[in-house]
């Protein structure tokens, strides 16, 4: 008996992927250079690396505190987040319908309005485009219109939202049968303060 795993859990591995790719390029973002030289190597010779000196300079240790409680951290992708969902045709607004995306628009300025003060800095939408023959989501049909919403995103709400790259705001196909056809799923991370 062949068995295999549903496209639903193969796609949500390599989703998971890619958050954790982007949390490391924030993290190293954030991160400071120590401006050290290159590090030292058993070969004098080797390109690119400092010989060794067999002089070394003690250096005393620096005092630590045990806090009483963790300190927070700065930095990085709050892992709880924060989702709206929007509506509307889906070949219109791929077709780039002024209509379509001037309701998009309109609708993701109302929605965003309870997280005031706040700026996106992840954004993954899920979007469902409608049916194949037998009842599958279309993939195709509802990746090209999730991509059509993350690429309209910035432009709704240029404060809340970062500037369009396709490896911070990101579409991709909802499998689920039960989601209407035009539904957006607009899955949001901020930064942890």
């Amino acid at each position: 008996m062949n068995r295999t795993r549903p496209a639903t859990t193969r796609l949500a591995g390599w989703l998971f992927a890619d958050l954790l790719l982007v949390m490391v390029l924030v993290a190293l973002s954030g991160a400071e250079s120590t401006g050290a030289g290159p590090a030292p190597c058993a070969r004098p010779s080797s390109a690119g690396c400092a010989p060794t000196t067999s002089t070394t300079t003690p250096t005393a240790p620096t005092p630590s505190r045990t806090p009483e409680s963790p300190a927070p951290t700065g930095g990085g992708l709050d892992p709880l987040t924060e989702s709206i969902t929007v509506r509307t045709d889906p070949g219109a607004l791929v077709a780039g319908a002024d209509a379509a995306e001037t309701g998009l628009k309109r609708e993701v300025v109302r929605k965003i309005r309870k997280f005031s003060g706040e700026r996106a800095a992840f954004v993954i939408v899920f979007g469902n485009a409608g049916r194949l023959p037998g009842g599958a989501v279309d993939t195709d049909a509802s990746t090209r219109y999730a991509e059509a919403v993350a690429r309209l995103l910035p432009s709704a709400a240029p404060r809340f939202f970062p500037p369009y790259h396709p490896k911070i705001i990101r579409g991709y196909h909802n499998t689920d049968r039960r989601v209407a056809s035009g539904t957006a799923r607009i899955e949001l991370f901020f930064l942890l303060h």
